[in-house]
């Protein structure tokens, strides 16, 4: 997955003052502590280098001290950058609703360090964050205690299931295997009888599920990693491009996005480049985003959109004369 500039904005701030805490950490701790690799640590440095304060002049560039025989760094000059980035008032509270949420969710996360992360943040507020949150779990999906229960006992699970990219829904004999949490949505990892291998469903979008009399079949393999991104396209999936209103810019965020830039001109526009396996899914996507995004490259796809566009508002009107003459009868 391509990372945005502020993605890695974020994460070279915070270096300065992590740097500055830590003076001769290795760049293979950097790179661990961060997720990246250590070329990427490297590159984040050399950045920082080129860093400073207005006047830029060289005493006014962040000063980093690379020893690259030991392969540690340490920071001189931080440009004030002296200590770690602070939560608002607004991100606090936004942070503990989110952790006591999860924390209610049992079984699908390490809750000792959910509860670490809140005793943190709520001590630092001063007892003011934890006074001011109350979290009421909802119901995630109404599917997620069958799905807990045919886990817990291995037995095979039947459900009826939405395909959001091919908008159809399929019903499937699985063999749970896990939960996982990623995206910030629940899945089921499941062998699916149906598709004859492997399959990740969001626990959201299962409509209906029962528990059936036979037991699972044992996965073969015990995967312990978590992906970041349960869609990994691969090599022949298409690349597709669309320009972003200023209001649409949030798809950058939400989707797997390889490429974005800004649109020369000062429009605020965004141009992205995106995977897509499904163009009937694409097609959905841009109806959806109501005139703020463009296909670049594809008069077949602009075409469709067009096309289903005027079909949906023709239907509206039809349906807008009859409640018009049912009114008038």
């Amino acid at each position: 997955m391509a990372e945005t500039a502020t993605q890695q904005l974020s994460r070279v701030m915070s270096m300065v003052p992590y740097i500055a805490h830590r003076p001769g950490v290795t760049m293979t701790a950097l790179a661990s502590e961060y997720g990246i690799t250590a070329e990427q640590v490297q590159a984040d440095l050399y950045l920082l280098m080129v860093c400073g304060i207005p006047g830029y002049y060289p005493d006014d560039l962040i000063d980093v001290v690379l020893d690259e025989d030991g392969g540690t760094v340490s920071m001189g000059f931080q440009a004030g950058l002296d200590r770690p980035v602070r939560l608002t008032g607004d991100e606090a509270v936004a942070l503990v609703a989110a952790l006591r949420a999860l924390r209610d969710l049992p079984g699908l996360v390490e809750t000792d360090a959910v509860d670490s992360a809140l005793a943190k943040i709520e001590q630092a507020g001063g007892g003011a964050v934890s006074d001011s949150v109350r979290v009421d779990a909802g119901d995630s999906s109404p599917s997620l205690g069958i799905v807990r229960a045919a886990l817990q006992t291995q037995r095979r699970l039947w459900m009826r299931y939405y395909t959001a990219s091919r908008d159809a829904v399929s019903e499937r004999v699985v063999d749970p295997i896990r939960l996982l949490i990623t995206d910030g949505h629940s899945y089921l990892e499941a062998f699916c009888h149906t598709a004859g291998g492997v399959r990740n469903f969001r626990v959201d979008r299962i409509d209906e599920a029962r528990v059936l009399a036979e037991p699972a079949q044992q996965a073969l393999w015990n995967e312990t990693s978590v992906p970041e991104r349960m869609f990994q396209p691969d090599t022949q999936t298409p690349i597709v491009s669309l320009r972003l209103a200023p209001s649409a810019r949030w798809v950058a965020d939400y989707y797997l996005v390889t490429r974005s830039e800004l649109v020369a001109g000062g429009s605020g526009e965004l141009l992205v480049e995106l995977p897509v396996p499904n163009d009937d899914w694409l097609v959905r996507l841009v109806i959806s985003l109501g005139g703020t995004a463009t296909l670049q490259g594809r008069p077949d796809l602009t075409a469709e959109v067009a096309r289903r566009a005027s079909a949906a508002l023709q239907r509206y009107r039809d349906q807008s004369d009859l409640e018009a003459d049912d009114t008038g009868s």
